[in-house]
């Protein structure tokens, strides 16, 4: 196909690309982060004077982080399926309705 709607599918892989890239990339740096930070909190846990402040400082950085990432792994899933309806509903054909 030649034409502007050849772009328009580029265009479309490319969000497509994107958000996969977002989503599963979000998952794997979400267990990166919350393994290096649970090295540290096992060191503070060791210390007793550390210990009952630690623990509610890895809670509440593990609620933030796993927000954080999932809002990430949420956006990058929306913009997929979005370029995946937009490419199914015939954007890329030329079909606007």
């Amino acid at each position: 196909m030649n034409g502007p709607d050849n772009h328009v599918h580029w265009w479309l892989g490319v969000a497509d690309l994107l958000g996969h890239g977002m989503q599963h990339g979000a998952i794997k740096l979400k267990r990166v982060h919350l393994s290096i930070a649970d090295e540290s909190f096992r060191v503070l846990e060791a210390i007793p004077v550390t210990r009952p402040a630690s623990r509610v400082v890895r809670i509440c950085h593990h609620g933030i982080s796993h927000i954080s990432y999932s809002s990430v792994e949420l956006a990058g899933q929306a913009v997929a399926l979005l370029a995946a309806a937009a490419a199914a509903r015939g954007v890329v054909d030329g079909e606007h309705g």
